[in-house]
């Protein structure tokens, strides 16, 4: 159950910590004392929608936690243990919102995203305001109420899992059959873009290897030519060739008779320069060999990388990624090739579906047929005591004529609220008050299904009053023995069923209002009693807020 709720710079509360209780808990405070804000409050907490708005004047960040006591929740610690969160009894869910940044959630002190939250919060909470019984007026809310006091949750999942296995199976078969007319032109251009790439047989590091290539060679062809000319001064030039020079020079030298030994030296030198020139010429040769660049081959890598850039044009894509093309060309051919016996296949599979969806739907339809007759039953029964006696209540369960995620039937609530009335669609014939209370026996008969630790009603007895209110609160003060009820509420009748009593109150200071919210002791709760039923706390109100907590003590 609810057990602490802390409020910081929420909307007009500065600061505000309540401790709850087992059993029926009141909330009541004049118009406008922000009698609804803890209720809000909680439903943000566990996943609601947040705006920056909501965050105190004047403050940049607002925070909320609300505190649980998991231990007879089951359903709660399981979840906590599967989910890796620390599974005590106690479970504390803070969320807070910052100006200029995301929200941010926690349970147990571990951040956790929002769909997990609201997941627990399902769990331990369910919230019912005025815009859940605007929910009951249509098919679709109507439906989801059935299926909650049916408890056909996992049914329903089911359901649909296999309507979306179908629908998804639709599409592509619609595809398939749309793609027909165009698909041999399709086939034609694949093939023709597939023969232009086979014949290259691109491998991962083709486009590296070829670059490289052809940036070498290109290289080599001026290395040939400046070693050509290198090996013409050295040793090819008609007359000034460098051999021929040292060796003219050699033989003058030799024709002088004359030993001195530097000359000799002299000699020693251009011998030696002429075999090092010759080695040298030589040795050039040879390197210039090696260098030798087949034409042919290197015209065909050049045919080949501007064919890749061509096509990595063509196909808006870089040369290096090209071999990556083919496959995916020939993976679209082999599809639309086979399109015809994908299509028969998946029409195979959408029959094995359907057949599986009828199955499931079939099943949920029976269930729901039978839980419509409990529930007749019941909501009828409740009708004669909120004041629509005579009142009957019908689910009406109407054929689809298509698949639908939600099975084979609309769900259509059937009333009349008086004697001899013919039964009408809810939405046609139910007024404020009436809905409110049709809506919470509603949610009484659910509760009692579901087994919700906690139930929040956010004035759900709007628009009823009298005998009628002594009744709803004689129903919460019911339920709330068995699981524990926090209302909202506007009504001294129900208000003086409750275990406990909160009130709203507004104060202002200076250029400030602030929202409190304070437990009632019992003096101050007669008073309160009082103002709800006079506005003022005269004698006569006081003693008739006495008498009502007396009757609700007794009943």
């Amino acid at each position: 159950m609810l057990t602490h709720i802390e409020i910081k710079n929420y909307i007009l509360v500065d600061s505000l910590s309540i401790d709850f209780n087992a059993g029926l808990q009141v909330l009541t405070g004049e118009t406008g004392a922000g009698k609804s804000i803890w209720v809000d409050a909680v439903g943000l907490a566990l996943g609601g929608r947040a705006d920056a708005g909501i965050i105190r004047h004047g403050q940049n960040r607002c925070e909320i936690t609300i505190c649980f006591d998991c231990s007879r929740i089951p359903t709660a610690i399981d979840w906590l243990i599967q989910h890796q969160f620390d599974s005590q009894d106690e479970c504390i869910i803070r969320r807070t919102i910052q100006q200029g940044s995301a929200s941010r959630s926690t349970i147990n002190g571990t951040p956790c995203p929002l769909h997990l939250v609201r997941e627990l919060g399902e769990l331990v909470l369910t919230i019912n305001g005025q815009h859940h019984q605007q929910d009951l007026l249509k098919s679709d809310g109507q439906q989801q109420q059935l299926d909650r006091c049916g408890q056909h949750e996992a049914i329903l999942q089911n359901l649909q899992r296999v309507y979306h296995q179908w629908h998804q199976n639709q599409e592509q078969m619609q595809e398939l059959t749309n793609n027909l007319d165009k698909r041999q032109g399709e086939i034609d251009l694949l093939q023709y873009q597939i023969d232009q790439l086979q014949p290259l047989n691109l491998q991962e590091q083709d486009w590296e290897n070829l670059s490289q290539l052809h940036k070498e060679w290109h290289h080599t062809a001026a290395w040939r030519q400046q070693l050509a000319q290198a090996l013409l001064l050295i040793s090819e030039a008609d007359d000034n060739a460098a051999i021929d020079t040292v060796f003219k020079a050699l033989h003058l030298l030799q024709a002088i008779k004359n030993n001195h030994p530097q000359l000799l030296n002299i000699q020693r030198l251009l011998n030696d320069a002429a075999i090092h020139l010759q080695e040298a010429s030589h040795e050039l040769q040879n390197y210039s060999l090696q260098l030798n660049i087949n034409p042919e081959k290197m015209a065909e890598v050049e045919q080949k990388i501007n064919l890749m850039h061509q096509l990595a044009r063509k196909h808006h894509i870089q040369p290096e990624n090209l071999h990556q093309l083919l496959p995916k060309l020939l993976e679209r051919l082999n599809l639309l090739e086979n399109s015809e016996k994908q299509l028969a296949d998946l029409k195979n599979q959408q029959q094995t579906i359907l057949t599986e969806y009828h199955h499931i739907a079939k099943n949920l339809s029976e269930k729901r047929k039978k839980i419509a007759q409990t529930l007749d039953k019941q909501m009828t029964q409740w009708m004669q005591q909120l004041g629509m006696q005579g009142g009957c209540f019908k689910t009406l369960l109407e054929p689809r004529t298509d698949l639908h995620p939600l099975g084979m039937e609309r769900v259509q609530f059937m009333v009349s609220t008086n004697p001899g009335q013919e039964t009408m669609p809810l939405q046609k014939i139910a007024s404020g008050g009436e809905l409110s209370r049709l809506h919470l026996a509603l949610q009484v008969i659910t509760a009692q299904k579901e087994q919700i630790p906690t139930l929040i009603f956010d004035e759900a007895d709007a628009g009823i009053g009298g005998e009628t209110a002594l009744t709803v609160g004689k129903l919460l003060r019911n339920l709330g023995e068995k699981t524990q009820v926090l209302c909202v509420t506007h009504l001294p009748q129900v208000a003086a069923y409750g275990h406990h009593h909160f009130k709203a109150v507004k104060q202002v200071q200076g250029n400030l209002t602030f929202s409190q919210i304070i437990k009632l002791s019992p003096e101050e709760r007669v008073q309160e009693l009082a103002r709800m039923l006079g506005g003022t706390a005269s004698e006569h109100a006081l003693a008739h807020a006495n008498t009502l907590l007396t009757q609700s003590a007794v009943t």
